[in-house]
């Protein structure tokens, strides 16, 4: 009997990928995959190569979901949408996607730091993310993972500016759902009832509301819902049982509160229509014009 041909592995500092990207050094890696930091030997400046973990690429959905999200991104054109410029497949044939090489830390990253924002910083972070959604709904894309973790804040030019990243999660409007049977894909936390219970339909108000619960969590520096069984912490989320957060963060203007709230309406006609509305809403709320 032949002997097993040896496992794919991700690369090292030092591989060379598609015969152009040189790999420096490993920016980031997760339960799903990892990112790396590489040099274009054509000329054309870094960049960040993002691979799905090896076990996990031999899924054939986990495959079709990367290329997805690849294809995704190569169609939006955006300053607060992360930018890929092409995906390929290395000599031990694992997919990987060539994204802009952002320089910065993620929302997660600040929250963990600086633990709640002041409001004006809040409207800041809404108005980048709406220009991002916006961007991305109008491709008829929804993103389906909005957290900290998915907000880059990218340096540059003297300021930091909002990127969305990870779109692996993402649903192309009215193909396909943000669930398989017996399993949520995404982060319960940031979900509105509808993708939790599997009725309603599912539209940018997901999105909407991930927007209300990140709010919510940059001002009271934890999240809308702090309940840890897993039964108890979905049944506060479909019931909207979420910790006020005038209580969470006393002080600030009844509109802010009142924003917030709107977002985070359980009913999906209770939110704002689109995510532009919800940060002018946050602005003019905190008088941050």
């Amino acid at each position: 009997m032949a002997p097993m041909p040896p496992a794919p592995t991700l690369p090292t500092p030092g591989s060379l990928v598609e015969g152009r990207y040189r790999v420096e050094k490993k920016l980031a890696a997760g339960g799903m995959g990892a990112v790396f930091h590489a040099s274009d030997e054509r000329g054309e400046g870094p960049v960040a190569l993002k691979y799905l973990h090896p076990e996990i690429a031999r899924e054939a959905e986990m495959r079709r979901r990367f290329r997805r999200e690849a294809s995704i991104l190569q169609a939006v054109d955006h300053p607060a949408v992360v930018k890929v410029r092409s995906v390929g497949e290395d000599d031990d044939g694992l997919s990987f996607m060539v994204m802009e090489l952002l320089e910065g830390e993620t929302l997660h990253a600040r929250l963990e730091r600086e633990h709640q924002l002041p409001v004006e910083a809040v409207a800041a972070l809404l108005d980048g993310i709406a220009s991002g959604l916006a961007a991305v709904h109008a491709h008829g894309v929804l993103h389906g993972d909005l957290k900290p973790a998915n907000v880059f804040l990218a340096e540059g030019s003297g300021e930091r500016r909002v990127k969305l990243v990870d779109f692996g999660t993402s649903k192309v409007h009215g193909l396909d759902r943000l669930t398989r049977t017996g399993e949520v894909i995404g982060t319960p936390i940031y979900m509105p009832p509808e993708i939790l219970t599997g009725d309603g339909a599912i539209d940018e108000g997901i999105d909407i509301y991930a927007m209300g619960v990140l709010a919510y969590q940059c001002l009271a520096g934890e999240p809308p819902f702090l309940e840890r069984h897993p039964g108890k912490l979905l049944f506060q989320i479909v019931m909207g049982k979420a910790v006020p957060l005038e209580d969470a963060r006393p002080g600030l203007p009844e509109k802010v509160y009142a924003v917030v709230r709107t977002a985070m309406s359980p009913k999906r006609d209770g939110r704002y229509a689109e995510a532009p509305a919800m940060a002018a809403a946050f602005r003019e709320a905190c008088g941050c014009e």
